[in-house]
């Protein structure tokens, strides 16, 4: 059986440069890419982050993603009109 996916975390994309974070709550945010953590204040985070609905699905149901984003050093590129 397939494990149940996780929605409890947010997947958001830095608009400034493409890459993935995860939300770690209280305006934290961890960089899939490089693994580094920090936090940003609410202005700043309402401007550079934008939630990820498709990369939060994925990241859920396969986890094992978390570890392809940091080992290949992939980015997301927003195909979507702004």
């Amino acid at each position: 059986m397939e494990p149940k996916p996780d929605f409890n975390t947010a997947i958001v994309r830095n608009v400034q440069n493409d890459d993935l974070y995860q939300y770690l709550g209280d305006n934290r945010f961890k960089n899939l890419r490089t693994l580094k953590e920090g936090k940003v204040t609410d202005e700043v985070a309402q401007k550079i982050f934008k939630i990820n609905m498709d990369a939060t699905i994925i990241l859920s149901k396969y986890p094992n993603v978390y570890g392809l984003i940091n080992k290949l050093g992939l980015k997301i590129e927003n195909n979507y009109s702004q």
